[in-house]
């Protein structure tokens, strides 16, 4: 094929013009008890009991996401996950903080 004169306009690429997709559909909600599930769970470090509350929230919000078909379902996950393993590592503390005031009353000092 011989090249186009100079001034000539190039031949269009591709399969034409963009497509038209049309508007966005609607916004999936987001459930604000897997929100506030999650953030109950990083709260611990700050508070050090919120991880109960973490893990309330965040069965209610797993229950109202499969009622409802809302977003959040992951962020419900992450708060019952943190809140069982904050709680978990807490109980362990607390087994092992009583143990070693058991065991230092226990020695004898004389």
């Amino acid at each position: 094929m011989p090249p186009a004169p100079y001034g000539a306009t190039p031949p269009p690429y591709g399969y034409g013009p963009p497509a038209y997709y049309g508007p966005p559909g609607p916004v999936r909600r987001t459930n604000p008890l897997a929100i506030a599930s999650m953030c109950c769970s990083l709260g611990t470090f700050i508070t050090g009991v919120s991880c109960i509350a973490g893990i309330i929230l965040g069965h209610i919000a797993l229950k109202q996401i499969k009622q409802s078909g809302e977003d959040g379902e992951s962020m419900a996950k992450v708060g019952l996950v943190l809140g069982y393993v904050f709680t978990v590592l807490g109980l362990l503390f607390a087994i092992g903080y009583i143990w070693l005031i058991v065991w230092t009353v226990s020695q004898d000092s004389y």
